[in-house]
C-alpha cells in the first residue's frame, strides 16, 4: 500500500508541473503531449527490452484486451485497427478488426493492418521476435501489481503522445484506490477465497493482482500461503480454513464457476461464508484485466468485504 501511494504521490506533482507548465505556453499547444521532435523514443518495456518508437503511432494493434481498454481510456480510439476476438470493452472496441485469440494470434493478420506500434502481452513472449523480424514494432506489458498497472498506463500514454491523459487518468485511479484503502486501515482482516474455477476447484494465490486486490480491499487471502500462483483447492481445504466470504470470478463461459453452484456445493459444510450466504460474484473482467476498470474491481471487492464501511452499509 506503501508503494502505490508513493506512486500516487510522484503522479499528483506531474500534473502540477504539467499545468504550470500549459499555462507558461502562449502558443497554446498542449505541453503533456507528444511532437515530432519526441521521437525516436526509447523506452523499455516489460520484460526489459529497449524499444525505439521511431514515429507517434498511428496504427495500433492490441494483442490483449487489458491494453486494449488502456488505448480507448486515453483517448486513442480512431488509432486502434487491430484487437483480439476477447477484446469486448468498451463497446466501440468489438468494431475493431480481429487479429485471433488472446493466445493464438493470426501474424498474417496483424501485418496486414500495417501497424506502426503492437501493444503484446507477457504471454506474447514468444512471437515477439517473429514479429519483429517483420519489421514491426512490439511493446509487451506484462503487469505483476496494481503499481505496474498505473506505470504501464503513463508508459502507453509516453509511447503514443498522451502523456498528459494517461497521467490524469492514473491520478484519479490513485485517489480512488487512496480512498478504498483508506477505509479498510483499522477493518478486521477477513479470511476471503476467491474462486476462478468450478471443477476442480481452483483460487488465486501469491504473486496474482487478485491475491493484491483481496488485501487492499481489506481481506486476507486463505491461499496466500500456496505454492503456485493459481492452486487446485480441495472441498477439505476449503473447510479448515473456513473463509469468511467467497467471492466467485464470473463469465467464464460454459463449465465456469458461479454463486449458485458453490452455495449448492458448501450447502452441507459448516463453512462461515456458507452459513452467513456472503458468496458473492465479481465480473472477472474487472480483477482479472490488467487496465482502469481495475479500480472498480477493487472497489466491488471492498463492498463485499467490508460493506459497512460504505456509505448504505450493503452491497452494489
Amino acid at each position: 500500500m506503501i508503494k502505490i501511494k508513493r506512486v500516487i504521490l510522484v503522479l499528483c506533482i506531474s500534473l502540477v508541473c504539467i499545468a504550470f507548465l500549459s499555462g507558461c505556453i502562449e502558443s497554446g499547444q498542449d505541453s503533456t503531449q507528444s511532437t515530432p521532435e519526441d521521437y525516436p523514443l526509447t523506452i523499455v518495456d516489460s520484460l526489459g527490452r529497449n524499444v525505439t518508437i521511431f514515429k507517434q503511432p498511428e496504427r495500433i494493434v492490441s494483442l490483449a484486451p487489458s491494453n486494449t481498454e488502456i488505448l480507448f481510456a486515453i483517448g486513442l480510439s480512431e488509432r486502434v485497427v487491430g484487437v483480439t476476438d476477447y477484446c469486448n470493452y468498451p463497446l466501440a472496441a468489438q468494431e475493431k478488426d480481429k487479429v485471433g485469440g488472446f493466445s493464438t494470434v493470426n501474424i498474417e493478420k496483424v501485418v496486414a493492418l500495417e501497424p506502426d506500434l503492437i501493444l503484446a502481452a507477457g504471454m506474447h513472449e514468444s512471437i515477439v521476435g517473429d514479429l519483429e523480424r517483420l519489421g514491426l514494432i512490439v511493446v509487451v506489458l506484462d503487469p505483476k501489481n496494481v503499481d505496474d498497472i498505473l506505470e504501464n498506463i503513463i508508459l502507453v500514454g509516453k509511447i503514443t503522445g498522451q502523456v498528459g491523459v494517461a497521467e490524469e487518468l492514473t491520478a484519479s485511479m490513485g485517489h480512488r484506490i487512496n480512498a478504498i484503502t483508506d477505509k479498510m486501515e483499522n477493518a478486521q482482516r477477513l479470511n476471503v477465497f476467491y474462486v476462478t474455477w468450478y471443477d476442480p476447484l481452483k483460487t488465486a494465490g501469491p504473486g496474482t493482482i487478485t491475491h493484491e486486490l483481496i488485501q487492499l480491499a481489506g481481506g486476507s487471502n486463505i491461499a496466500g500461503d500456496a505454492k503456485t500462483e493459481y492452486p487446485v483447492y480441495s472441498l477439505e481445504m476449503l473447510i479448515e480454513r473456513n473463509p469468511d466470504i467467497i467471492i466467485v470470478s464470473s463469465r467464464h463461459g460454459a463449465g465456469g464457476p458461479t454463486v449458485e453452484n458453490m452455495r449448492v456445493l458448501l450447502q452441507d459444510t459448516n463453512i462461515s461464508a456458507a452459513r452467513s450466504d456472503r458468496i458473492h460474484g465479481i465480473d472477472t473482467d474487472l480483477v482479472a484485466r490488467a487496465g482502469p476498470r481495475i479500480v472498480d474491481g477493487l472497489e466491488e471487492m471492498a463492498r463485499y468485504i467490508h460493506p459497512e464501511l460504505f456509505e448504505g452499509g450493503g452491497y452494489q
